[in-house]
């Protein structure tokens, strides 16, 4: 029977960007640490910030060394070209970069936090499109698919509440959540760890061994991705399974699909045993309100609409990278009038990362992300209806990205790093299979190739020193808010504000706190310069927590214009203003 050969691009003796040993090491950290561990109660964070640095660090060293040797060697020691796929990925980092000159941006700290996240994601690509060798593969799924089972393991104590002498599990006893710290987002990891398990047992890579090692973790990831109740997970699976299932019968023969059974088996059976578990019950819940409640879309309808309107008011210059949370009340105000008959909620993802995607880079972002699908999607129909041979890596890069962008459509997996890295890494795989491998413009500006070389090195640096300062100050906020004294928060607080990527957290905990010591000590003054700090707060990063203690006091302190301004954020009808400025009836 005929199998998919391997292409083995970057194991050619073509000049490398980095050692192998650095690229292999660092991308295997970054792709498979993250989701097992979480900050702790050491840090503020205590669940992103460690994740955040196990998965941009690796790539931050990684591009210092790559960027550095291209500056000094330029393309022609390094064979380095950058192809048009990564090329359009660095006008859409450049885009960002300047949008806040002309569309409302307000949050710096998030700004440049989601840049270099964005940025991270663009790096891991383009190296590992020039270096990473497909025949590595199989050991990167192995270690996604054991990372998966223990967090199924984690998941299986807190539900039970046995996770307490486990400091290193995330203390949430009752929740089915591993160490990823939500259920959809443990839904979409083991997704991706299960799909890897499917795709080695279709293609059979690796020794008999590790060929049952596989099927005993994709059994437990199969469990385990039952009991998340994950409904986009579970349908995301499918979508890529079944991708990789059409692309490797077309390639390889309807014959090739005999292996696909025991994967159905396995999925099945644990089915049925988390069925007889008493866990089923939870997913024929959810698939019920699916279908009687079908026009909701999942509880999705008024955030949907909500994302319509925002972008209605900002359709050319969208609202800012990473600035679809901060536009959502405003947004939601305009919708409760064309829609009263929708649901007040506040929520910082558009529960579709398409949707928001819209709404953050405007029609021409949008239209630029359209076209970059469906010129990827062109060259994959092209490339399957010629029978072009692909390598066993692109197979399944093709199916992940299938998975992903599915399950984009309904939730958020581009909101965590962890996960989307993987998405990198297929993009990196598939297109130097599918796309072309470089431009003209690559070829004939050397000069600019070293520039660009110069400019990854001086970004990652930079990166690096501010990820490493933005845990300082997250350790001061953290000691701040266990001291007993109020000076002492306070001063740590102000000091913690001087560090770019926790200033706003820093400025939000010091307006909370002046507003409790104010309450506390019935303090006017102390209360007031709270409160105003509060509504700056605010008019920079709108959310739900600062309106509601907006709406406690600004009454109470006889803001009444200020108070009328927060009131328009709510729902027409919830509330009631009494004479004294009081406010009752409130979300």
């Amino acid at each position: 029977m005929k199998t998919p050969s391997i292409v083995g691009e970057a194991a050619s003796s073509a000049p490398r960007l980095a050692p192998e040993w650095l690229l292999e090491s660092m991308l295997f950290v970054a792709l498979t640490a993250p989701n097992l561990f979480f900050s702790g109660a050491y840090w503020f964070q205590t669940l992103h910030l460690m994740k955040w640095f196990l998965a941009m660090i690796p790539v931050a060293l990684l591009s210092v060394v790559v960027g550095w040797r291209l500056l000094r060697r330029g393309p022609e020691g390094t064979a380095f070209s950058l192809d048009p796929f990564g090329a359009l990925w660095f006008l859409l980092l450049l885009y960002a970069a300047f949008q806040p000159l002309w569309a409302p941006v307000t949050s710096i700290p998030t700004l440049v936090r989601e840049w270099f996240y964005l940025a991270t994601l663009w790096a891991a690509y383009v190296w590992a499109r020039h270096d990473f060798d497909g025949r590595r593969l199989s050991l990167f799924l192995l270690a996604a698919a054991l990372n998966g089972a223990v967090n199924v393991l984690f998941a299986e104590l807190q539900i039970r509440e046995l996770n307490g002498p486990f400091p290193f599990i995330l203390p949430t006893p009752g929740h089915y959540i591993g160490n990823t710290g939500q259920q959809n987002m443990l839904g979409v990891w083991i997704a991706i760890a299960l799909y890897g398990g499917a795709f080695l047992h279709l293609v059979r890579e690796g020794s008999r061994r590790e060929g049952l090692i596989n099927l005993a973790l994709f059994a437990v990831n199969a469990w385990g991705l039952w009991n998340t109740t994950s409904r986009s997970a579970y349908l995301s699976f499918f979508v890529g399974l079944a991708a990789l299932s059409l692309v490797y019968g077309r390639l390889v023969g309807r014959k090739g699909l005999r292996r696909l059974l025991t994967i159905l088996l396995i999925l099945a059976a644990t089915l049925f045993a988390a069925e007889g578990a008493g866990r089923g019950h939870q997913l024929v819940r959810k698939a019920a309100e699916m279908v009687r409640d079908v026009e909701t879309v999942g509880h999705r309808d008024s955030i949907w609409l909500t994302s319509w309107a925002m972008f209605k008011k900002h359709p050319l210059t969208g609202v800012g990278l990473g600035h679809y949370k901060w536009n959502y009340l405003d947004a939601q105000r305009d919708m409760l009038r064309d829609h009263p008959d929708r649901d007040w909620k506040f929520t910082l993802w558009a529960h579709s990362e398409v949707l928001q995607f819209l709404c953050e880079f405007g029609l021409f972002g949008f239209l630029f992300l359209v076209g970059l699908g469906g010129w990827w999607l062109f060259s994959l129909l092209r490339a399957l209806t010629r029978k072009k041979e692909l390598s066993s890596a692109a197979l399944w890069a093709i199916g992940l990205l299938f998975l992903f962008w599915f399950d984009a459509l309904w939730t958020r997996p581009f909101h965590r790093i962890e996960n989307v890295l993987w998405m990198s890494l297929a993009f990196a795989l598939a297109n130097r299979e599918l796309l072309p491998v470089e431009t003209a413009w690559s070829r004939c500006r050397p000069r600019a190739l070293r520039a660009l070389g110069g400019l990854v090195t001086v970004v990652a640096l930079a990166g690096s020193a501010l990820m490493i300062d933005s845990m300082v100050g997250d350790r001061k906020i953290a000691v701040a808010m266990r001291s007993r004294s109020a000076q002492t928060r306070r001063e740590l607080l102000e000091k913690a504000h001087d560090h770019l990527l926790v200033r706003d957290i820093a400025a939000k905990q010091l307006a909370h706190h002046l507003v409790s010591i104010g309450e506390i000590t019935k303090n006017r003054e102390i209360l007031l310069d709270g409160v105003l700090r509060l509504e700056t707060v605010f008019r920079s990063e709108p959310h739900s927590q600062e309106l509601r203690a907006l709406l406690k006091w600004q009454g109470r302190l006889g803001r009444k214009e200020e108070l009328m301004e927060s009131v328009s954020y709510l729902k027409p009808g919830s509330y009631r203003i009494g004479p004294s400025s009081t406010l009752s009836g409130t979300p």
